[in-house]
């Protein structure tokens, strides 16, 4: 596979999503082209790239195979012990009965907005839940609302497992109804494009295991849109733990506070 080309196509992935693909990452990437090649009948990397820029449908598709989709149930167990413990309760007194607005912004195939309206729900909270993500293959899938045994763990999630339990089918499928699916509105978002909206004035927001793929400019400008136009007032910002170093004072907003209870850290939009 000719390299100056292949990193071209690179290129393309980040100027259209913000992401820089790992190099580990990138051998995916290859195998997919590889594949593609041959459906297509094409005869090398090169008319593949041609073809990719020609046809909108086939970027959206390069872009689906190219993206990293890996989640679970009450993934960072530890996050979701802090919502039930302080952050559920604190908003159940500030909105007085209004439902909790919760985003999951880079959503995968769903089980962590699933996660979070279980947890919400099973505490009586009323919820507004939305889930976005630039590939709209694991959308559909988390409209699906059906899970295999992959998106379950046996340690890190395990202390909600009881939540999922009335879902499991034969084979440890996790299989919602159609009434909880539709709890959650779905939506394909790029988050690194300057014009994609945003849900506005939302309380809780999971933007976790994406960052590591932004540059810092784009951490720095997807975090100030995030704040401006869809955190609500003393709303939540949630990033994964391994994420967290990656973000430094000088990258927050002045609006946004880095907190921390005990070990887990989280962000809160404050008043200047």
């Amino acid at each position: 596979m000719d390299e100056k080309t292949f990193s071209e196509i690179i290129a393309l992935i980040t100027k259209h999503t913000g992401i820089i693909p790992r190099e580990s990452h990138q051998e995916g990437i290859k195998n997919f082209i590889t594949k593609r090649l041959g459906e297509l009948n094409l005869s090398d990397i090169a008319q593949y790239k041609a073809y990719l820029i020609q046809n909108p449908n086939e970027f959206c598709s390069f872009i689906n195979g190219a993206t990293v989709n890996e989640t679970y149930f009450f993934r960072e167990e530890a996050q979701f012990q802090l919502l039930k413990n302080k952050i559920f309760p604190e908003l159940r007194v500030s909105l007085k009965g209004s439902p909790i607005r919760m985003w999951s912004a880079a959503a995968s195939s769903g089980e962590e907005i699933y996660s979070l309206y279980l947890l919400a729900s099973s505490m009586g909270l009323k919820t507004e839940c939305f889930a976005s993500d630039i590939n709209t293959e694991v959308l559909k899938k988390c409209e699906a609302g059906e899970y295999n045994a992959n998106s379950l763990r046996s340690v890190d999630g395990s202390g909600f497992r009881h939540l999922i339990s009335p879902y499991l089918k034969d084979g440890n499928m996790v299989v919602f109804p159609p009434e909880i699916s539709a709890k959650i509105e779905r939506r394909q978002i790029n988050l690194a494009k300057r014009e994609a909206i945003f849900p506005k004035n939302i309380h809780v927001i999971f933007v976790r295991n994406v960052f590591v793929y932004f540059t810092i400019e784009m951490r720095t400008a997807i975090l100030q849109k995030i704040v401006d136009e869809s955190l609500s007032d003393g709303g939540y910002l949630f990033v994964s733990r391994s994420e967290t170093a990656t973000i430094d004072r000088a990258m927050l907003p002045k609006n946004l506070k880095k907190c921390s209870d005990g070990s887990i850290f989280y962000f809160q939009k404050v008043g200047l």
